[in-house]
């Protein structure tokens, strides 16, 4: 059997609030990684230990920082993960293959604009 060991993170910045889409190669993954926003802020850090990969993600519902640890197998097998603070419940986070990652970005996008629509905003 052979798996996809590439995944997407896609992270909202707690700086600038803009959601934003980075690789994840499970099995190139030797030291921490570091991500960092296009406005230049740190949004999360991720590194492997043995059969997991733990996510540092500095969370924009409640300005602190989350652990959230998932087993390779999981990320290698489930289409999407999606990541919640655990103190606000609002979703800060989505881990999987890449077109679930960009479909539920898609649709969040779509649904904030409705929300927007419905409240006369735009």
């Amino acid at each position: 059997m052979v798996f996809d060991a590439s995944n997407k993170i896609a992270v909202k910045c707690a700086k600038c609030g803009e959601y934003n889409i980075v690789d994840v190669d499970i099995f190139n993954l030797k030291e921490t990684m570091e991500a960092k926003c296009r406005c230049g802020e740190n949004m999360f850090k991720v590194k492997r230990i043995k059969k997991d990969l733990v996510f540092d993600i500095n969370c924009i519902a409640c300005e602190n920082i989350h652990r959230f640890k998932f087993r390779l197998l999981d990320l290698m097998t489930k289409p999407l993960n999606i990541i919640i603070c655990p103190i606000s419940g609002m979703e800060i986070a989505f881990v999987g293959k890449d077109k679930n990652v960009k479909d539920i970005m898609a649709q969040y996008n779509n649904d904030i604009l409705e929300l927007l629509k419905a409240l006369g905003i735009m």
